[in-house]
């Protein structure tokens, strides 16, 4: 039974972990950086929930927990887990500048060469990554590039740069951290529902699904009813909080954050 829970867990992160994925992917974060990323999670996550027995929380009990080494587990705790300032971000833009400047690199007219990954005795993409990029690795910052159209690959193997700057889609900073706490808010009330015994404590969390699909044509009359009646609940809701009292903190008084989030989902829909 364990194994079966196990199985269907990874399936839903998998599914979960998709459009996620898709997002870091265009916007140039690595493998490596997400993994980063997900191993201090897991060591955080772990130590707040072995300290909530109280007393001090070791690396050798985060580890038999996370399946991480005591090493890995002591540097996130001690912070040397953190992500680096250097990030892939940061090297991509260094290449793609240095492939339109460097004069090694760029030919009559100031248009940058074609390149080959590895071409001894010439300037390569190596050679700029070596110089620009140090502890980058080539192979690895090229399929990046390719992914968010940054380089072409042509026909007789040659690569093509396509862009001096590289601006991340619409995923600036403030879009990137109200994704984080959309999802988390919606997988929060999922766990929660799910792990809640009696059905009259569980959060309110429904789905409302075209059964046999919804022919292409209607779906901007959807989009305008989701928005107008969305807009239109939303408000009251609104209004209702705002008509209570707000809590006092001096009095005593415990404050909970909470509201409601609703969301229109078109499966396949392109990321």
């Amino acid at each position: 039974m364990e194994a079966d829970l196990k199985a269907a867990l990874l399936t839903a992160y998998a599914r979960l972990l998709r459009p996620l994925v898709q997002i870091l992917l265009r916007n140039g974060v690595s493998y490596s950086e997400f993994a980063d990323t997900a191993k201090r999670v897991f060591v955080t996550t772990a130590a707040t929930r072995l300290g909530k027995g109280g007393g001090a929380v070791s690396a050798a009990q985060i580890a038999i927990q996370t399946g991480l080494s005591q090493r890995e587990a002591q540097e996130v705790l001690d912070g040397a887990g953190e992500v680096p300032a250097n990030t892939n971000l940061a090297w991509i833009s260094a290449l793609l500048t240095a492939w339109h400047s460097d004069d090694r690199v760029v030919g009559p007219y100031g248009l940058p060469l074609e390149l080959q990954l590895r071409e001894p005795g010439r300037t390569d993409l190596e050679t700029l990554v070596r110089d620009y990029c140090p502890g980058a690795d080539a192979g690895a910052l090229l399929e990046q590039l390719v992914a968010i159209g940054a380089v072409r690959r042509t026909d007789d193997g040659w690569l093509r740069v396509l862009t001096r700057t590289y601006l991340p889609n619409v995923d600036a900073p403030d879009s990137v951290e109200r994704i984080g706490y959309a999802v988390q808010r919606l997988v929060e009330t999922v766990d929660f529902n799910r792990t809640q015994t009696d059905p009259n404590y569980r959060l309110f969390e429904r789905t409302v699904t075209a059964d046999f699909g919804l022919k292409e044509e209607d779906l901007p009359a959807l989009e305008g009813f989701v928005r107008q009646r969305g807009q239109q609940l939303l408000e009251e809701i609104d209004n209702w909080i705002t008509l209570r009292e707000k809590p006092d903190l001096e009095r005593g008084d415990k404050a909970v954050q909470t509201g409601l989030g609703i969301y229109h989902f078109v499966d396949g829909s392109e990321n």
